[in-house]
């Protein structure tokens, strides 16, 4: 027999992320599928055993110093998220906090709430506990049912100092570079593509490269001086979107950084794990915004593109290396694996 996890359960586990080992066991136990896994920040699931009358709501983002904005483990795998609400509904066989039940009469809620209100179709909400922490609620229908307990997350309003100033532990750690030099050269491979473009008259993929670092291409989409010591913009798509070198790895040539693409519509995802992956791409005759919108999309990449470039592949092999069995697909996925916390670290970084 499956026996409901007790409130004081559900309670210490409000806020708790989705790879506790708690939540996990839960779930097992009660026949759930694992806790989910958000591909982006603003994921929600809800999970529970109605029959049992307990659910829980998951989301990727919640405003709570030190877990806000919602990270990456390292900056790889899925945004970590977080246990926000508890639903306790007439079904549930055990008493809730201070020994109340679902039985409840509404009268009584009344009489020992902090506050009252008339929500959404007539309900009827009472706060029975408020701390720092979390509040805790019961509603009824109008005419006087018993809804539910509502044990819900505390957050903080968007513009509050506290949230802004905190860093989530997990966040990759992005290293100190010094302000670029307008004059650094691109690398040579990408001064033969352009070379290649400028001949064959942009016939292709789409991706227009330039003969220079683009300045403060970046920094006028955050709004931040340090986006351009960390993202260095060296080409554009058909609709104005950017293409740049994303410096996450400290001691590595440029070159070896992954490329990201800033979409003209506000997209933003990875596109390579760097600039060898990156021709590989362009020579199966896929651009910048169709493997990055492979990825925002969360849909397989088409493979055929614009048809084969073996002229781009060769590139690849003079100046960087030779690397077999590179499908536009296996790019794409190694890049997401990598580097999908791009959208995370620039909206941590717009003002």
């Amino acid at each position: 027999m499956i026996i409901s996890p007790s409130f004081a359960l559900l309670e210490e586990l409000l806020g708790s992320r989705t790879d506790d080992p708690r939540l996990a066991e839960l779930h097992r136990a009660h026949g759930l599928r694992p806790p989910p896994l958000f591909p982006a920040r603003d994921g929600w699931d809800g999970m529970g055993v109605p029959e049992q009358g307990w659910e829980m709501a998951y989301r990727a983002t919640v405003r709570i110093p030190g877990r806000y904005p919602s990270s990456r483990v390292r900056g790889r795998g899925p945004v970590i998220g977080y246990v926000t609400k508890v639903y306790i509904t007439e079904s549930y066989p055990a008493q809730v906090r201070d020994g109340l039940t679902v039985a409840l009469p509404e009268p009584e809620a009344r009489a020992r709430a902090l506050d009252s209100m008339v929500a959404e179709y007539g309900n009827v909400v009472h706060v029975l506990h408020r701390d720092d922490e979390s509040t805790f609620e019961v509603r009824y229908h109008e005419d006087g049912r018993f809804i539910w307990f509502l044990l819900t997350l505390n957050e903080r309003a968007e513009n509050d100092p506290e949230l802004l100033g905190v860093v989530t532990p997990d966040a990759r750690t992005i290293p100190l570079w010094p302000a670029p030099d307008p004059d650094d050269p691109v690398p040579a491979a990408l001064s033969a593509l352009k070379a290649h473009q400028d001949a064959s008259g942009l016939d292709g993929p789409d991706l227009e490269t330039f003969d220079r670092f683009e300045p403060d291409a970046i920094a006028s989409w955050t709004g931040s001086d340090d986006a351009d010591r960390e993202f260095r913009t060296f080409g554009m798509d058909g609709s104005g979107g950017r293409v740049a070198f994303w410096r996450v790895h400290e001691g590595l040539p440029i070159e070896q950084q992954p490329v990201v693409l800033f979409g003209s519509e506000g997209d933003i995802g990875p596109v390579a794990k760097d600039l060898c992956d990156l021709l590989y791409l362009l020579a199966a005759g896929v651009g910048p915004f169709d493997a990055a919108m492979a990825f925002t999309s969360g849909e397989d990449i088409d493979d055929e593109g614009t048809g084969p470039r073996p002229e781009i592949a060769r590139i690849a092999e003079t100046h960087l290396q030779r690397r077999e069995g590179r499908t536009p697909q296996t790019i794409v996925e190694d890049a997401e694996n990598e580097y999908a916390d791009v959208r995370d670290r620039v909206d941590a970084l717009t003002r």
